[in-house]
């Protein structure tokens, strides 16, 4: 231990208690003082707790040390540190790949892409569709919804009493109007869309619908659902709330009330490839992929009991892109549902393909997307920070996500149809053989 932090730890600890010698940010809270220097603070916080843990477990970790990446930040005149206990960074090999041109509503041209991938052929398979979708003019990708859920638990004393309050809160009339300005009054962005209502006995489930601009807006939705809900408690005062979520919202797990209703956003892509740039770019014919699209990705995923896992490998492209823009990494397993088209355009020989997002939940401002390589990542993509029009760069993101999506299933689905390609491409760019 450096004699500064056993200065310190005389000083704020003077029980000499190690279970609080990592407590929770205090470190930040010690050097923090001056505003102008917070940034300062959480380096040398991270810095002193890394020393401290290295003497715990007798081992030197310079790579963590190395990696460092500054979360801290000052928000509306409260200091915060990103997340508790830093003590360094990881770093995670960072490729680009494109241009792709996308024609979207949003996102309109060509763009490079950054993916943040430990997986070889990744990046080169998602390449190598983009190659076959510049060829054919661009890909169309569109964000069909945008809203954030959050899903408060409510409880009555009869089914009578859940019924009474549903039924208010469909009419969209007083109670409705109250809970809504209730909900926005805290926000300078957000608006409540909707409140639906879902009863199972005497509980009620009431799921809110937040459009939340640029922020992916799962804090926001739950702060405004929660004020909200205070207002209902004082008009019905045997209403109590048992959760803030009851799991309908449905966040970070998979659900199929997210693919049928949407969360975050909901993207639509489809592109439009001449036979013979198929056959030139991924050695198939156009048929093989469809086929394949059916038999391998809706009559296998339904044999293993998907619930929205109806395409080759999207979860690899989604991993791939959040980690390297800064967004919530665990919601990558509700953003990965996904529905994958491919039929024949007879009239015109070609390849009609295009995916299905229902809830790809994505921000370009909040969260991680304004530290370290994230914000330059969305700097690169022309979407970083809050829009001219609220949401419109969370919206021009899912665009390029989408078209991203497509270009790697489209590779893959057509790679799986070469027989041994899928094995032989991994070992080559893998291992060099």
């Amino acid at each position: 231990m450096s004699a500064e932090m056993e200065q310190i730890r005389k000083e704020f600890f003077e029980g000499g208690m190690r279970s609080r010698e990592l407590e929770l940010n205090v470190w930040e809270r010690v050097f923090g003082k001056d505003p102008e220097k917070w940034s300062e603070a959480n380096e040398k916080a991270a810095s002193i707790r890394l020393e401290q843990l290295e003497k715990n477990v007798g081992k030197r970790f310079d790579l963590i040390r190395g990696s460092y990446v500054d979360s801290s930040s000052i928000i509306r005149d409260r200091p915060t540190t990103g997340i508790e206990q830093k003590i360094g960074g990881v770093s995670v090999p960072l490729g680009v790949i494109g241009p792709v041109k996308v024609l979207g509503n949003y996102a309109k041209g060509d763009f490079h892409l950054p993916l943040a991938t430990n997986e070889a052929a990744l990046i080169a398979g998602i390449n190598r569709g983009f190659k076959a979708i510049n060829e054919a003019g661009g890909i169309k990708s569109i964000v069909v919804k945008d809203h954030m859920t959050r899903a408060p638990l409510m409880e009555t004393p009869d089914p009578e009493k859940a019924k009474e309050i549903s039924d208010e809160i469909l009419k969209k009339g007083e109670l409705f109007q109250e809970m809504k300005k209730a909900a926005e009054a805290e926000s300078r962005v957000s608006r409540l869309l909707d409140i639906q209502p879902f009863q199972i006995g005497r509980r009620l489930h009431l799921r809110f619908y937040f459009q939340t601009g640029d922020s992916m807006g799962m804090n926001s939705a739950t702060k405004y659902s929660s004020n909200a809900v205070k207002v209902l408690m004082g008009k019905y005062p045997f209403v109590k709330l048992r959760s803030l979520t009851g799991n309908l919202c449905t966040d970070k797990k998979a659900s199929h009330i997210n693919v049928l209703l949407g969360r975050g956003k909901s993207v639509e892509t489809q592109v439009s490839i001449p036979r013979e740039t198929i056959k030139n770019v991924f050695k198939v014919e156009p048929e093989a992929v469809v086929e394949l699209n059916h038999i391998k990705n809706y009559q296998g995923s339904s044999l293993a009991g998907t619930v929205s896992g109806f395409n080759a490998n999207v979860g690899n492209t989604i991993a791939a892109i959040f980690i390297a823009t800064g967004q919530d990494c665990a919601q990558i397993t509700e953003s990965s549902s996904c529905f994958v088209h491919a039929e024949m355009d007879k009239d015109t020989d070609s390849l009609i393909f295009g995916v299905t997002l229902p809830c790809l939940e994505v921000a370009t401002m909040g969260g991680g997307t304004g530290f370290g390589a994230a914000k330059d990542c969305l700097d690169m993509l022309g979407c970083y920070g809050p829009g001219d029009i609220p949401g419109s760069n969370s919206r021009k993101l899912a665009e390029i996500i989408g078209a991203a999506v497509t270009a790697q299933d489209l590779n893959l689905i057509a790679t799986q149809a070469h027989e041994h390609e899928l094995a032989e491409s991994h070992i080559k760019l893998a291992r060099g053989k």
